[in-house]
């Protein structure tokens, strides 16, 4: 960039095409990502009401128009009657889940220090006497070992405690948020009721206010969203749905307590890229076969082996082809999502790059 700038802040010999093409990728990428922090900071929180139900009242009309078609109902009551549908079961659904997963997490986090004292220190001191064991075979003098491993049962009962009142502390605000997060639903249901039940009339005026110019654009992005984003989606909601299904019922069957929060937060970690369920399950299993629990941590890798290997005979099967953005890509987008729009920009972001990356190139 410096000498870009000497060459022409000086008036010397004009820039290559190379090196102006440089120049204004340079300048392009920069506009985009100019753009996208201001949508994720400021345009997402305001419209993302909008955006979901219009988004969701757009994705039932197929099965609108096919119902009314059937049943040779009016296309607005279908619509009505089929978005109406799918509240209540997402909402019986979601409700008995949800009831279930917040009573045991909240049970959960309450006994974290007694889980510790119960369970996880006796792991600790039986893991401690093995490496003791060890060293006193090696070493002559094994006090600095005795001190480093109190120092480490002491940080972590302490962790098991500070981890514990943190996360409390996270329900306690998350609460507070609560009546928010309530109006934004109250808001998207209104906006998808009303855009189903008026459809026509909302696409029309929406080609109305896009520019000519646009239309192409529109048109690419919607198909976009259609055929690529919606498909990924799905397919990893599915897979999702079936890891934590596997996690639930495998961790069940071997007796563990609190299955379902368990079970959701490692079916989350498998969502993200490179990571995986086998960050958690492989070093858990681990840690209980050092702790002297070998039928748990085999069992656990034996879970492990067992959700890998259906992931892989599914995921080519569901997904079909990856969207081709490359885990590091991925991994930094989400973070930078996180650090602008929180979760919501941690999970939105991959989907903007990726969308950038496709809409940027031409038109075959």
């Amino acid at each position: 960039m410096l000498l870009l700038y000497h060459k022409i802040g000086l008036g010397g010999n004009l820039l290559t095409e190379k090196e102006q093409r440089f120049f204004f990728a340079i300048l392009y990428y920069a506009a985009i990502g100019a753009v996208l922090f201001f949508c994720f900071r400021y345009l997402l929180p305001w419209l993302l009401p909008f955006l979901l139900g219009a988004g969701l009242a757009a994705l039932l009309h197929p099965l609108s128009l096919r119902t009314a078609k059937k049943w040779k109902l009016s296309e607005k009551t279908a619509s009505l009657g089929i978005i109406i549908g799918f509240y209540l079961l997402i909402v019986s659904t979601a409700s008995l889940f949800l009831a279930i997963l917040l009573a045991q997490g909240y049970e959960l986090l309450l006994r974290l220090p007694e889980l510790y004292t119960q369970t996880i220190a006796p792991m600790l001191e039986r893991v401690q006497s093995s490496l003791n064991a060890a060293a006193f075979r090696i070493f002559r003098d094994n006090s600095h070992l005795t001190l480093l491993s109190d120092a480490v049962s002491s940080v972590t009962r302490q962790a098991a405690v500070d981890g514990s009142a943190f996360l409390l502390s996270k329900l306690a605000s998350g609460a507070a948020r609560l009546p928010n997060f309530l109006l934004a639903l109250l808001f998207t249901v209104m906006i998808s009721l009303l855009t189903a039940g008026n459809y026509e009339t909302v696409s029309d005026f929406i080609q109305q206010v896009i520019p000519p110019s646009a239309a192409a654009f529109t048109r690419r992005l919607q198909d976009f969203l259609r055929e690529t984003l919606w498909q990924y989606v799905r397919a990893y909601t599915i897979l999702m749905a079936v890891t934590f299904l596997e996690l639930t019922v495998g961790l069940w069957i071997m007796g563990f307590s609190y299955v379902l929060p368990v079970a959701a937060t490692i079916a989350l970690v498998d969502l993200l890229p490179v990571l995986g369920c086998g960050t958690v399950l492989v070093p858990w299993g681990l840690f209980l076969l050092a702790g002297g629990d070998p039928a748990g941590g085999s069992g656990l890798l034996i879970l492990y082996g067992i959700i890998a290997l259906i992931r892989a005979i599914l995921e080519p099967r569901v997904v079909g082809s990856h969207l081709g953005l490359h885990p590091v890509a991925s991994i930094t987008a989400m973070y930078a999502g996180l650090r602008i729009g929180g979760l919501v920009g941690m999970l939105l972001a991959p989907m903007a790059v990726l969308a950038v990356l496709k809409l940027g190139k031409p038109e075959t």
